[in-house]
């Protein structure tokens, strides 16, 4: 992939790229509400962060390592990572509010009795373990007898 290909993909967020002595510095434009130091520190803290100027609605943020292939190549990818989360999260809150204005809906041209067969048939692709928190990929689930035990 080419520098421009690379940059481009940060196209919306991107103000500038600099090396300053054996770091390189990545600097986006985020929007003010975005998680980004939450983010990186539950993967690990791979890579150094440092949020710069702000405005009401923007931040800038400096994402840096330092300055050769692998940690470079591991920038991009937590970069990435910090923008596909909150782009996750700006798309189901925009998602949670139009099935919220479907349902007022549902609810206000329908009476109790046809209501009252409303059904959602959502299978969410998430196990849970037994104390109900979200089960890692790749692990199972406890089995458990009928009586509970």
């Amino acid at each position: 992939m080419t520098l421009y290909e690379e940059i481009l993909q940060f196209d919306e967020f991107f103000t500038s790229i600099r090396r300053h002595d054996d770091f390189l510095v990545f600097d986006l434009k985020l929007p003010l509400n975005w998680e980004d130091k939450k983010i990186l520190t539950s993967r690990g803290d791979k890579i150094q962060m440092k949020i710069g100027t702000q405005n009401q609605t923007h931040k800038i943020v400096s994402f840096f390592t330092l300055f050769n292939e692998e940690s470079t190549s591991l920038l991009i990818a937590e970069i990435q990572a910090i923008i596909k989360w909150n782009k996750d999260i700006e798309e189901k809150s925009t998602l949670l509010n139009m099935k919220m204005m479907e349902l007022k809906k549902m609810f206000s041209e329908n009476n109790v009795d046809s209501l009252r067969e409303l059904e959602f048939n959502f299978t969410p692709k998430m196990t849970f373990n037994e104390k109900g928190e979200k089960a890692e990929e790749g692990s199972l689930v406890a089995t458990r007898d009928i009586k509970g035990q």
